[in-house]
């Protein structure tokens, strides 16, 4: 019986994160580092990942819930998902940071590493929490967005282009799957009206 319980909650854990929110949330926190690095405000990047975390509650809440019930999971579950959310928001953040700092010496000369190369250091970098959701949600379409950072990250190098350039392409395209997924989730499951009292 246990067993049968444990299936039917992996079950709902990954339909849990198929609304295309948490891949729009993620494409515009890539989106607006790569805008910040753009307009040379690179401090300020490191502070869209945690306002797209703190979003994406609220929103879960207004669009999702009422159409999909508000899902509890066990208590190792609930943890594990807090966890790794905040963790996962220091690791975007730190991982941001890095490739800030390895690329600003690497283009002040003050590195030995090749500038194009270290150019497509941050978008790898940020390609492993992609990862990460990936594996923890068991969702397929997260491998597929790493992929895209990594693709991209490579077309830095070989273009010579600076690294805003390949977060700005990535991030945009994963908001709009984000998006598409979503208003596919909203279409096909209109919100229940409230109970009368």
């Amino acid at each position: 019986m246990n067993e049968a319980i444990k299936k039917f909650e992996n079950k709902a854990y990954r339909s849990f994160w198929n609304d295309g929110l948490l891949d729009l949330m993620c494409g515009l926190a890539i989106l607006m580092i790569g805008v910040s690095w753009w307009q040379h405000l690179v401090a300020l990047g490191a502070i869209f990942p945690a306002i797209c975390v703190s979003l994406w509650y609220p929103l879960r809440a207004r669009l999702v819930e009422p159409r999909m019930g508000y899902v509890e999971f066990t208590g190792a579950r609930e943890l594990k998902v807090r966890t790794f959310r905040f963790g996962l928001v220091a690791f975007f953040v730190g991982t941001m940071l890095l490739g800030a700092v390895v690329f600003m010496f690497a283009r002040g000369g003050t590195s030995s590493l090749p500038i194009v190369w270290v150019a497509g250091l941050p978008l790898s970098l940020i390609a492993i929490p992609i990862l990460f959701f990936g594996l923890f949600t068991n969702c397929k379409r997260f491998f597929a967005y790493a992929v895209l950072l990594l693709l991209a990250g490579v077309g830095t190098v070989f273009s010579g282009s600076e690294p805003h350039v390949g977060m700005i392409t990535s991030g945009f395209l994963i908001a709009v799957a984000g998006l598409v997924t979503l208003f596919r989730f909203l279409s096909r499951y209109p919100a229940q009206p409230p109970e009368a009292t």
